[in-house]
């Protein structure tokens, strides 16, 4: 395909062209090497609006398919010797106007860059708990955060995107557009990949003020997020299921979470199969060891039975650095989430088991971790039940929690076994959704490769993302997971 190439004189920013021969993996890194089969045809780095329009001319005369890349995160992009990637690197501007309480946010930035900055300026907006996540990327899969409970998904804050069509026209579009450019914005908001080039997202932004959060300590004012974790041994795994669920729905500015992972290198509990039940609070701690959940997660015959129980303020702008040694690149990863309304005991518990027969089998799967998200669905359902949250694609809004699955390993035949694993336990996860008639919803931006489509949508919309796609997609020169 190289050698192949023809009119680079069309472009108007930097590229690489790799040799067929040259070793993918270490040529192209992301989070993944899952779906990585050889190196793409071209690699450019546009600086530009027009750089893009120029990309996309020449992928049209080379009969390349595009994939637009931030934050190199989503192992369910393949990548072959017919892909153009489009690294959006350069494109990472980060803007705050204050007067309209709007961020706006470039195609290549990175949640912790973009954390940081609205931080240190006294704002927030929903963000994902990666640093090193691409926003754009993960807004136009929903994008789930730790404000759910507060102010709805990632894609409930979208103000407006600046994109570049296959066509090459560039349009800034809204919720207040008309037509197919109004179509375009709502599929945008949820399941966006594979119709556009994302330039840059406007997003509300809110006064960490908002939050009254309590400073990290006497000699430091850093408005700090209230963090209670206790980590169980197996055989406590009772006692930490009925926690997890007594302690859900939570209140709106809290998170907990509840998993089963093994011990990171380095600690006391490494290798060995371990229990988390941790939460987050976006208030005031006091609120936090008040409430309902708070006494749940501090009540006596718990802690008893933790190995490790520890509450901490973390400054807000330092909320996702207890996930960053999971963000290193390599490795055959993938994610995957479902949304549930419901989860029985019983249910956890036997996808514990199947956790731990999967990662005792297979030791490069030590990384990999199951984890259960319980928010407070009441404002996301509220947003959906206005015009505008009706016609973004999110749906089921009123489902407290997500699973996740972090399937990490090194070998091919245990990324197999792990992407089984996660299919069982979600099987059994699933039967009290199914059992009250509730459809199975994959979260589209956490994607194991691929879901099937009709776990993303109900039929009304998944006919009205094909109708776009051939509207704005049609010749297919974006990858879209979306496409029947």
């Amino acid at each position: 395909m190289a050698d192949s190439l023809k009119s680079t004189s069309l472009l108007t920013s930097p590229f690489s062209i790799p040799s067929p021969n040259s070793p993918a993996t270490e040529l192209l890194s992301r989070w993944s090497d899952t779906l990585i089969t050889s190196p793409p045809a071209i690699i450019i780095t546009p600086n530009t609006e027009q750089d893009i329009v120029s990309a996309i001319k020449f992928a049209r005369l080379n009969n390349l398919t595009i994939i637009p890349a931030g934050g190199r995160h989503n192992a369910a992009v393949p990548i072959t010797s017919n892909t153009l990637y489009l690294d959006l690197a350069n494109l990472k501007s980060i803007q705050l106007d204050k007067q309209t309480s709007h961020v706006h946010i470039g195609g290549g930035a990175l949640t912790g860059d973009v954390m940081r900055h609205l931080a240190q300026q006294g704002y927030f907006t929903a963000m994902a708990n990666s640093n090193a996540v691409g926003v754009v990327g993960c807004l136009l899969g929903g994008g789930n955060c730790s404000q759910n409970g507060l102010i709805g998904w990632m894609a409930d804050n979208v103000v407006s995107f600046r994109v570049v069509t296959a066509s090459g026209d560039m349009l800034q579009i809204s919720s207040s557009s008309t037509g197919e450019e109004l179509a375009l914005f709502n599929a945008l908001c949820g399941t966006g990949h594979g119709l556009c080039v994302v330039v840059s997202a406007t997003m509300k932004a809110y006064p960490l003020s908002s939050l009254n959060l309590s400073p990290a300590s006497k000699d430091d004012p850093s408005p700090s997020i209230w963090s209670r974790t206790l980590i169980f041994p197996p055989t406590a795994i009772d006692a930490a299921i009925d926690a997890f669920l007594a302690a859900s729905p939570p209140p709106d500015p809290m998170n907990v979470i509840f998993g089963f992972s093994r011990g990171p290198p380095g600690t006391p509990f490494a290798g060995k199969p371990i229990v988390l039940l941790t939460s987050t609070y976006y208030g005031p701690a006091n609120e936090a060891e008040a409430s309902s959940a708070g006494s749940i997660l501090s009540n006596p015959s718990l802690v008893e039975k933790a190995v490790k129980a520890d509450t901490v303020l973390v400054p807000f702008a330092n909320a996702n650095n207890t996930f960053d040694p999971i963000n290193v690149h390599g490795g055959f990863k993938s994610m995957s989430s479902n949304r549930l309304a419901r989860l029985s005991p019983q249910a956890l518990k036997d996808a514990y088991g199947k956790y731990l027969a999967v990662t005792d089998r297979y030791p490069d799967a030590v990384r990999s971790a199951l984890m259960f998200h319980s928010f407070n669905p009441s404002k996301m359902a509220k947003i959906g039940a206005t015009p505008e949250g009706k016609a973004r694609f999110i749906e089921d809004r009123d489902r407290g929690f997500c699973t996740i699955g972090v399937m990490w390993s090194t070998e091919p035949a245990t990324r197999d076994a792990l992407a089984e694993l996660y299919d069982e336990a979600v099987t059994v996860l699933q039967k009290d959704d199914e059992e009250a008639g509730l459809p199975r919803r994959v979260f589209p931006g956490i994607m194991k490769f691929l879901p099937g489509r009709r776990d993303l949508l109900s039929e009304e919309k998944l006919a009205e993302l094909d109708r776009l796609q051939e509207k704005w997609n049609g010749d297919g020169l974006f990858w879209s997971p979306y496409k029947a």
